[in-house]
């Protein structure tokens, strides 16, 4: 017997393992993956699921066909093109005799056809999806026998197909089905779906769920779903129900829920759900009902959940009426209606009730017990009502309540004995309130663990206001008006774990105050005053966050925070640096740290904690980081150094520990920096890809890294990530190279000297060695030219003539700058020995003539200038051996015949300028220029602008000279116009022309001032007069206002709004504002003075009675004697006698432009003395001055000394 049954086990295995093995070499189609069916039956299955383009559509390849019969039990289509419309084929799946589940996902097909189901006798599931319902587009419609083939769902969901009608009896003879979902269609009528009681024989008889939500029904009719004794969930949601027979719910015996949310239902009859006496969940959420009949809800008495939230109830007397009978009602929701009181006692028959909602009601009044009978409630909610007082019996009988929100109320009173019954609370909320001063019924709440008192209006807090609180585990006291505490306040608060007492006006707080709290987790003292925070938080081990931004915390260090802290927020503070005078980076277990808007200048290796993994220290003014700062960092996954003063990093700076491959890199922000891209700094722009050793981190905003380049010919400011390598450059003095063995000794031709006078820059591989002497008032070629030079600039100097051999030797030369240096004359070998020259600049010199040897030796130059000299002829093989050449300007000179057509030996030319020259008028030669032009000149840029001339007259534009007008020489000639005619108008229009222009220049004499003043205040033009004053980039200030304190008023009221936030604003320096008033002061106003393109100085009778105003007036008076481009503006607000004055300050006023006030062109004439105003408000970035520094002002236009 044991032999049989070991041998028929393992046959079952054997066989099982067959079944297997021949599923795993199922075959589906290209467009299909499958996978095994996770069941214990010993018959395998295969889920089938296809991405197809449409079902039935001359774009879909997939031939269903072919998929495989036996052991396909699930398939699921997927159509990536739901706009496509196709048809599902009649019989297409008929081979699948196996198939329990079939879905269509996003498959646009018209209609289900009557045989479009054939063959598929096991199926089970059916899930029908074409998104027609979202799209709106079109209808889908089921035939009228199409799911009589299928009698063995269980499951149709045929959702979101904008169905508009259903045939008759469609659903009839799915006796097995025991789902529909028909949600999110178009059905107006349900009675179209055939489900009234039938005599003959029942439609869908064993249906349990029915989903008729998101439809568009207006009204349900008597026993409408009267077949349906099986029912118990049935949803009605979202449609436009207004109207329901009393009938409506006849036959559903066995239904549990219902939700008839979301529709426009305002009333019900009595017996509405008399016939439906095993409802357990009712759900009439967002309708217009104002109230219910007395008996609707009475023979439910297994109702647990009652929502009817977001209607207009505003009575609650129909739940006496409603709820005599036992019930079992459990949670009731009555929130978001136009209940204003609750009288009597309404609930006095819900004794089972859990869970009360009244939230977002206009209650004002709650009579006393109106809870009473409540002896089971759990939670009960009443925010956002209109509550001002709380009466001592207001809850009286909620012995059970657990939770208790009294939030965005009007509390102004509770009274002491209000909480007296609610042993069993443990969150209670009072947030946002009146409440002025903490409520004493809360101290009698020892067992009360969460308390919210968060926007209130407290300010007192003592040592004995949390006395009896001794199981508080969170505090809540955020957004009030708290001042300093002092130790003890926590007193026996032994459970306390989460704290918040953020955003409050607490200046200080005594050492130790939180030592007798030692449970507490999270500290939030955010946006408070504190200035320190020593002696709080290092005995609280099992502190793991803390926030104090937005603070005024000026000094930190470790030895302040527990080691167990992980998560660190302080932020917006004055901090200066992080200190670490203990060295506790090693122990400290912080994670997360925010350190950003602060004032840290320098970070060094000991500045994170070795278990750092978030760090941002954005916006301060970080200027050092020091090497190998992040190199124990092994954690760190994000660091954030953005908008600070870093100019320079060492390679090392940002060197990491190498990282794992199966570690992400750091990522660290670089952004808004203002970095000097030098020499050292080449490697920042390939950090992202420097080596395979991952020892970098990721700088995620590389591309927006700027840079400020060190040689001042580059562009100012560029992305790191377009600088070319070469334009890292250092400055130097000298170099010698390590080969270089005669340094000690002069003529050394490999040591580098920077010439007297001249600047000098170099890479890092001295690939690079640019010579800059540009106007260095050079009369010859400088002596010791370093011999590895590549680009030289000799321009702006005053060389009449360069000699031979000038540059030998300088074989490494590429570019060679002598414009505007006066040049004469160059030699035949001037350029010798620099056969690698690739430009040279020879514009803007006096230049007469080129022989044709001047350039011999540069084979390899390919740009070369010559424009703005006086070139009057050139020889026609000047630039025949320059085969490299690419650009050539020869316009502004005097060229009359040069042989153009010549560069058609020079092949690799791209650009040639020719015009303003005096080229020949002679028909032979225009008409040769003319055929060159138009054959091979399409590089000359402006062969527009190139005309002959004769007799010093312009004569034809090359382009338009016709050879035929040849014949007439006259043609081709131009005379300036000779005087011819009458001499009679002439000799009127003369005197006349003489006597006005007579009488404007009087006119002009003696309404000088007011012209000028008119003509610029009208268009902004200075009449006869340049502007000395220093340009707006030269200056930091526009104007330095010079007042005494008792006309701060008149100044800070009128002008300076005036002057700063006008249509052209200026930038102001204000004294009593932006200077700082301690030490130094004389010198602070000195440096304002220099930095101010003028000095407006306020003066009355007051002003010259201060001896601090009478400095700044000769301060001011002293800066415009030594710098002339400085002036004094004087503004009068009093009549005053120059004879009674000091002589200094009558010297002072004297040179001044003087404005009295109450002129009635007083604005005018003010801002035509000032400078020039600015087009709009930029940003400053101010250098630090001895004593003091520049910062812009937030608020106003103006720049503020601190």
């Amino acid at each position: 017997m044991m032999d049989q049954l070991k041998f028929i086990t393992l046959f079952l295995i054997v066989l099982v393992h067959s079944k297997h093995a021949y599923v795993m070499n199922y075959v589906a189609p290209s467009d299909c993956q499958w996978t095994t069916l996770k069941s214990q039956q010993i018959e395998p299955g295969v889920l089938l699921t296809c991405h197809v383009s449409g079902v039935g559509t001359q774009m879909d390849s997939t031939n269903f066909s072919l998929i495989q019969s036996l052991h396909t039990v699930g398939l699921t289509i997927i159509c990536d093109d739901r706009y496509v419309e196709g048809r599902l084929t009649n019989s297409s799946l008929a081979h699948l005799k196996h198939l329990q589940s079939l879905r269509f996902e996003r498959c646009s097909f018209a209609e289900l056809g009557n045989d479009a189901l054939n063959g598929l006798v096991a199926l089970k599931n059916l899930t029908v999806h074409t998104g027609k319902y979202e799209d709106g587009r079109s209808i889908f419609s089921i035939g009228p026998t199409s799911l009589m083939k299928v009698r063995e769902l269980e499951y149709l969901d045929l959702a979101n197909n904008n169905i508009v009608s259903l045939p008759e009896y469609a659903f009839c003879g799915l006796i097995n089905l025991k789902l529909l979902n028909l949600s999110h269609n178009g059905l107006q009528d349900a009675k179209q779906l055939g489900l009234e009681e039938r005599k003959l024989f029942p439609c869908i008889p064993e249906l349990q769920m029915l989903d008729l939500s998101f439809n568009r029904l207006k009204y349900l009719t008597d026993e409408i779903l009267s077949s349906l004794r099986r029912l118990k969930n049935l949803s009605f949601s979202d449609n436009h129900i207004s109207v329901m027979s009393p009938y409506a719910l006849i036959g559903l015996q066995r239904l549990q829920f219902i939700d008839l949310s979301n529709n426009k239902l305002s009333e019900f009859h009595p017996h509405f759900f008399h016939h439906s006496s095993e409802l357990r969940e009712i759900l009439l959420r967002n309708n217009s009902i104002a109230g219910f009949p007395s008996a609707l809800f009475r023979s439910l008495s297994l109702l647990v959940h009652l929502d009817v939230s977001h209607n207009i109830i505003f009575d609650l007397h129909f739940l006496l009426d409603s709820f005599k009978n036992p019930n079992r009602l459990k949670i009731l929701n009555l929130s978001y209606n136009k209940i204003r009181r609750i009288e009597g006692m309404p609930f006095q028959s819900l004794v089972n009730l859990q869970v009360l909602d009244l939230r977002d009601n206009i209650v004002e009044y709650i009579a006393e017990k109106a809870f009473s009978h409540l002896t089971g409630l759990k939670i009960l909610d009443v925010r956002n009502n209109k509550l001002r007082l709380i009466e001592a019996d207001t809850f009286n009988g909620l012995v059970n309540l657990q939770e208790l929100w009294l939030s965005s109320n009007h509390m102004e009173l509770i009274h002491s004995d209000a909480f007296m019954n609610l042993t069993r609370l443990r969150y209670l909320s009072l947030k946002n309130n009146s409440l002025t001063s903490f409520p004493i019924a809360i101290n009698k709440m020892e067992y009360l663990q969460d308390l919210d008192l968060s926007y209130n209006s407290m300010s007192n807090i003592t040592n004995d206001t949390f006395e009896n609180l001794k199981s508080l585990v969170g505090l809540d006291l955020k957004y009030n008006f708290i001042g300093n505490l002092s130790r003890g306040t926590l007193r026996d608060q032994y459970s306390l774990k989460i704290l918040d007492l953020s955003r409050n006006r607490i200046q200080s707080l005594e050492h130790g105050i939180f030592d007798d709290a030692i449970e507490l987790e999270r500290i939030e003292l955010n946006d408070n005053l504190l200035s320190d925070i020593n002696g709080l938080f290092m005995n609280l081990q099992n502190l793991r966050s803390l926030n104090v931004s937005r603070n005024n915390i000026t000094w930190f260090d470790y030895a302040l925070i527990p080691t167990g802290l992980i998560h660190l927020d302080m932020h917006s503070n004055r901090i200066d640096s992080l200190g670490n005078y203990f060295e506790l980076e090693s122990i400290l277990k912080l994670k997360f740290m925010d350190a950003s808007f602060n004032r840290i200048q320098e970070i060094n290796p000991a500045t994170f904690p070795y278990g750092i993994e978030v760090a941002s220290l954005r916006n301060n003014s970080l200027k050092i980081i020091n090497s190998f700062t992040f190199m124990s960092k092994t954690n760190l996954t994000l660091m954030d150094l953005r908008n600070n003063d870093i100019q320079n990093l060492d390679i090392n700076a940002l060197r990491l520990r190498s990282v794992p491959i199966k570690r992400n890199l750091p990522v660290f922000y670089l952004s808004e920096n203002p970095l000097h891209c030098d020499c050292t700094m080449e490697w920042l722009q390939r950090i992202n890809n420097l080596d395979d050793m991952r020892q970098y981190p990721q700088i995620s905003d590389l591309d927006q890294v700027l840079c400020h380049m060190t040689f001042p010919r580059q562009n100012a400011l560029v992305p790191i990530t377009r600088a070319k390598s070469n334009e890292f450059l250092c400055r130097y003095r000298s170099h010698c190279f390590a080969l270089c063995h005669c340094c000690e000794f002069d003529a050394c031709d490999c040591e580098m000297v920077c010439p007297e006078n001249c600047t000098c820059y170099s890479d890092q591989t001295w690939n690079t060695n640019i010579v800059d002497c540009s106007s260095s008032r050079y009369t010859r070629t400088p002596a010791r030219i370093p011999m590895d030079v590549t680009d030289l600039y000799l321009d702006g100097n005053d060389m009449s003539q360069v000699g031979s051999h000038s540059f030998i030797g300088r074989k490494n030369m590429r570019i060679l700058h002598l414009n505007g240096s006066n040049i004469h004359v160059i030699r035949n070998r001037t350029f010798n020995g620099l056969q690698n020259l690739l430009k040279l600049h020879l514009e803007h010199n006096y230049i007469s003539a080129i022989q044709g040897y001047e350039f011999t030796n540069l084979t390899n130059l390919q740009e070369l200038y010559l424009s703005y000299n006086r070139l009057t002829t050139i020889n026609n093989s000047s630039f025949a051996h320059l085969k490299f050449l690419r650009v050539l300007t020869l316009d502004h000179n005097n060229l009359v015949d040069f042989q153009v057509w010549n560069f058609n030996n020079n092949h690799r030319l791209s650009l040639v300028r020719l015009g303003h020259n005096s080229w020949t008028c002679s028909c032979d030669y225009l008409g040769s220029f003319q055929d060159w032009l138009l054959a091979s000149g399409s590089f000359v840029m402006d062969r527009e602008d190139v005309r002959c001339f004769k007799n010093q007259s312009a004569g034809l534009y090359v382009l338009e000279f016709n050879s035929t007008a040849c014949a007439n020489h006259s043609a081709l000639t131009y005379y300036k116009a000779e005087f011819a005619g009458d001499y009679v108008p002439v000799m009127i229009l003369a005197p006349c022309i003489f006597i006005l222009l007579i009488l404007s220049l009087v006119l002009f004499c003696v309404y000088n001032s007011e012209m000028k003043i008119w003509f610029y205040s009208r268009y902004g033009i200075r009449l006869f007069q340049r502007n000395n004053y220093p340009a707006e980039t030269e200056k930091l200030f526009d104007a330095f206002l010079s007042y005494c304190k008792k006309d701060e008023a008149f100044v800070s009221q009128m002008l300076a709004p005036e002057l700063e936030d006008g249509t052209y604003p200026h930038r102001l320096c204000l004294r009593y504002r932006d200077l700082p008033m301690a030490e130094y002061v004389a010198e602070a106003i000195s440096e304002a003075i220099e930095c101010s393109r003028c000095t407006v100085a306020v003066i009355s009778e007051q002003y010259l009675k201060s001896e601090w105003c009478i400095y700044e007036l000769k301060a001011a008076h002293h800066e415009s004697q030594i710098n002339r481009r400085h002036r004094v503006i004087v503004v009068l607000l009093d009549k005053i006698s120059f004879k009674e004055l000091d002589s200094d300050v009558r010297l002072c006023l004297r040179s001044a432009s003087v404005v009295h006030w109450g002129d009635r062109r007083f604005w005018e004439k003010l801002r035509f003395a000032m400078p020039e105003a600015r087009l709009h408000k930029d940003s400053v970035n101010c250098k630090d001055f001895k004593t003091s520094s520049l910062r812009r002002s937030s608020i106003t236009n103006s720049v503020k000394l601190v």
